[in-house]
């Protein structure tokens, strides 16, 4: 089962995490990680520490090389990958854009591993069976696009 590559706009990534309540020295994970865009806002911006979880090795050789270009050394972390294999016990922060079918596949993992309090956000597609305790329309410049939060 794979997810196509569909970056997450940066201003729609930025909304996530601040709907998560991103604090510094929280841990963001970002499975399907991409080109590590949200992981880098979640660095730079809010001060966080990222793990990207991906498995194109294109992808990851990208992350690697904007990490290495910005300076983010020892605070932005790819992992190569798949997502299913991932620990999520060390996330305080997962950020999702995976469709409803691997959310579903992903739920109880997540459900198992993620310490309570943790946050899940994801971007466009519901977990399904859990209850967003919020949720937030965002008018893009192409399209609307909606943002799920979930507290474990």
């Amino acid at each position: 089962m794979s997810v196509p590559y569909v970056p997450t706009p940066r201003d729609i990534a930025f909304e996530m995490l601040k709907l998560a309540n991103v604090k510094p020295g929280e841990i963001v994970v970002d499975p399907g990680a991409g080109e590590c865009g949200i992981i880098t806002l979640a660095v730079t911006i809010f001060n966080a520490i990222g793990i990207g979880i991906e498995i194109n090795p294109a992808l990851v050789r990208s992350c690697i090389e904007s990490f290495e270009k910005l300076g983010l050394r020892g605070r932005a972390y790819i992992v190569w990958g798949d997502l299913f294999d991932f620990d999520y016990s060390i996330a305080d922060v997962v950020t999702l854009y995976l469709g409803s079918d691997i959310n579903e596949k992903l739920k109880s993992k997540l459900n198992k591993e993620l310490k309570h309090g943790a946050r899940v956000v994801s971007h466009d597609f519901e977990v399904p069976g859990w209850q967003p305790i919020n949720s937030m329309i965002i008018n893009g410049p192409f399209r609307t696009h909606r943002i799920y939060l979930y507290i474990i």
